[in-house]
């Protein structure tokens, strides 16, 4: 099962959250980079309250996001996350948001534990099995990534200037903010109407590698008839690659094109 239920043991971490003016459109959509931050924060939370001694340092390597409808100005978000699967030095993350009682949008998040001093992953924190485990109930995950950019030539190219108020406390380049730039490449043609983001209810990234000031990301774009595919590189590396798709076959939370 992709996406893993709640489970009936262990910790579950419950906030809220309220989409507010910095992080929608001006049509009053929750964009993609407010999204990373609700489930960022609901992550941060969790770990930070818990009772492990060692918090560990955790790098985000993939987050997969299906949503029914979008999420809107103002909205008041519960958010109800827990430990859905355990590596050797990785753990995998699984969200739930809830608007008005109805379940809006799922998601699940791999992070990898990272030593401080050479940022290479190491065994998972003291602690953390005690607190966590109970409720990934025995399930083993990989950290390997899944996305790859279309061989064929990209539909659109293009650079945008990356700003010192993107870095964040560990000095570098914010994951939401890679969800930012994805937001202005796909951003209307037309001031007023919907973003291209708009008819995708299903999101996946994987962050490869950091960006870096005071270069630009470079970008590329593919489109095709169910999906948009995002390359964010520097100097020809890869640092993230979004994807963009429709999902019909999952009916768990059907998906409203509110724009």
């Amino acid at each position: 099962m992709e996406f893993t239920p709640e489970p009936e043991d262990g910790r579950i971490f419950v906030s809220e959250h309220w989409n507010l003016l910095s992080d929608c459109d001006p049509l009053g959509r929750l964009r993609l980079d407010g999204l990373a931050r609700i489930l960022h924060n609901a992550a941060t939370l969790d770990n930070e309250s818990s009772p492990a001694a060692d918090k560990g340092l955790w790098i985000l390597r993939r987050v997969v996001t299906r949503l029914g409808a979008w999420p809107r100005y103002l909205d008041a978000i519960e958010t109800r996350t827990w430990c859905s699967g355990l590596g050797r030095a990785w753990a995998e993350r699984r969200t739930d948001l809830y608007h008005n009682g109805d379940r809006v949008t799922k998601a699940k998040a791999l992070w990898v534990n990272v030593a401080p001093a050479t940022g290479f992953p190491r065994s998972l924190p003291d602690g953390f099995l005690e607190v966590f485990g109970p409720s990934a109930n025995g399930r083993n995950v990989k950290p390997r990534f899944e996305l790859s950019v279309p061989k064929s030539a990209s539909s659109a190219t293009g650079s945008i200037p990356l700003r010192y108020s993107d870095l964040d406390i560990v000095d570098h380049v914010n994951n939401a903010i890679h969800l930012a730039l994805a937001e202005e490449v796909l951003a209307p043609t037309v001031r007023g109407t919907a973003s291209q983001i708009t008819p995708y209810n299903r999101v996946t990234v994987e962050f490869h590698d950091a960006l870096q000031l005071p270069e630009p990301a470079d970008w590329q774009v593919w489109h095709d008839s169910r999906s948009t595919t995002l390359r964010l590189s520097q100097a020809d590396v890869t640092a993230s690659v979004v994807l963009l798709e429709q999902d019909n076959d999952d009916d768990s939370i059907p998906h409203d094109l509110r724009s």
